[in-house]
């Protein structure tokens, strides 16, 4: 049985992003590595569907003691435990309120996965056009209805940034396990 949250970060210098909800999801499914399965976690307010696929990245640790989040942005939907070799855009940056009134950063980093054929270019955040942003933005604070959670929204990070909190958030997950 796979532990998907052991998988190393990075994979010949592209991010790794484990699917947990597919594109067009209306519900929001969660890895539960005890049992080694993509379980349920609660339906997205009526009318919400996921954009685009929705997971995590492996061996790195947020602020709310999970992988840190993210977002693969592509027009295909793949199914839970796919793994996607990505190139990073950036980072929303969020401040999340937990339901007992915890409050911690909680970032959403976006991706799109990696294409062989495609000529190099540079990789920043202004990759996602500012109309893309505000669909994204509007996602997320649409997504934390009827949760308890309520998140502010605190601006983009571009790649080399959120790279940064990429790699703290990996050591943590290695200290962790020390």
């Amino acid at each position: 049985m796979t532990n998907f949250l052991k998988l190393p970060t990075k994979s010949r210098n592209l991010f790794r992003v484990v699917v947990e909800t597919p594109r067009g999801a209306a519900a929001k499914l969660a890895y539960e590595p005890k049992n080694g399965v993509f379980q349920y976690s609660r339906p997205l307010p009526v009318g919400n569907t996921y954009p685009y696929d929705w997971g995590f990245v492996p061996s790195t640790l947020g602020d709310d003691g999970d992988p840190l989040d993210g977002m693969v942005i592509h027009q295909a939907a793949t199914a839970p435990g796919v793994v996607i070799p990505c190139d990073l855009l950036g980072a929303l940056r969020v401040k999340q309120k937990d339901p007992g009134g915890t409050v911690m950063r909680n970032d959403r980093y976006i991706f799109c996965p990696h294409k062989e054929d495609a000529p190099d270019k540079p990789v920043a955040a202004d990759h996602v056009p500012p109309d893309l942003r505000q669909e994204i933005e509007q996602f997320f604070l649409s997504s934390v209805l009827g949760t308890g959670k309520t998140i502010k929204l605190k601006g983009w990070q571009d790649a080399n940034e959120a790279a940064k909190s990429l790699s703290k958030g990996a050591k943590a997950f290695r200290h962790k396990r020390k």
